[in-house]
């Protein structure tokens, strides 16, 4: 369970002894364990992953930071870290099919973030991280947090129903560059998209946690809405269950 705050907003580091008791969201080279495998291996493409961006001397807030591997990446190359996300205590973003069992659904995520929550914080003891860590929901980041240098939002965009007041809420926090990743949106015959897509399909129930597919040009426009107007977009290819994505990064600069 989740220890009383040691000093608000950030939370007691938690001891997980028991590596079968993680769920990692990365593949990461752990001390003493070796790599352990996680749907995402960003090993290989990680500074691609990141637009290049130099975190020495910055504080960053790693917006769904899930086993933790970006905020120790970045950590690694100079950065003070407060990682962002979940804990078994919020809840997910599910979309609410009317033909499916929510209830059933839900109770099980909140396992499955305990896990990844787990997972975090095996890490941060073996890589003897001093990355700080808040749980709650991206709607409601406690300004408590302070003000940041960069904020980080890898691939969990399209996993929101609200990506835009996510943006937000991050943004109010953010000083310097906002940095977000996420898959890029492919139709029929593998062409690109241009407009968002809304993912979720009633005839079928089959993933209760994507919502969209945000093109590049959107998420641009979202933050030179919030003030970070000369952005940039690269494209980059990343691993995720063995396979090649295709994916994007676009770095917001404050004007």
């Amino acid at each position: 369970m989740q220890g009383a705050e040691e000093s608000a907003p950030y939370a007691v580091p938690r001891v997980v002894g028991d590596i079968s008791d993680c769920y990692f969201y990365h593949t990461m080279e752990i001390p003493g364990h070796g790599v352990v495998q996680g749907e995402w291996d960003l090993r290989p493409g990680v500074d691609a992953y990141l637009g290049g961006f130099d975190f020495r001397g910055k504080r960053v807030l790693d917006v769904g930071a899930a086993s933790g591997f970006l905020s120790f990446h970045v950590e690694r190359n100079g950065a003070d870290v407060v990682s962002y996300d979940l804990s078994e205590d919020q809840p997910w973003d599910i979309v609410p099919f009317a033909r499916g069992d929510a209830a059933a659904v839900e109770a099980g995520r909140r396992d499955h973030m305990r896990r990844i929550n787990n997972s975090y914080w095996f890490c941060h003891r073996a890589f003897n991280s001093c990355a700080k860590a808040v749980y709650g929901t991206v709607y409601d980041m406690p300004p408590a947090i302070g003000p940041v240098d960069v904020a980080v939002y890898g691939s969990i965009l399209l996993h929101l129903r609200d990506p835009f007041r996510a943006l937000e809420m991050g943004a109010r926090l953010t000083r310097e560059a906002i940095i977000v990743s996420d898959l890029l949106p492919y139709g029929r015959f593998g062409l690109f998209r241009s407009a968002a897509v809304f993912m979720p399909r009633f005839q079928r129930i089959n993933d209760w946690f994507t919502w969209w597919r945000l093109p590049p040009s959107l998420v641009c426009e979202f933050l030179k809405i919030l003030g970070f107007e000369h952005t940039t977009v690269t494209r980059h290819r990343q691993l995720f269950c063995g396979k090649s994505r295709t994916l994007y990064t676009v770095i917001g600069r404050r004007a």
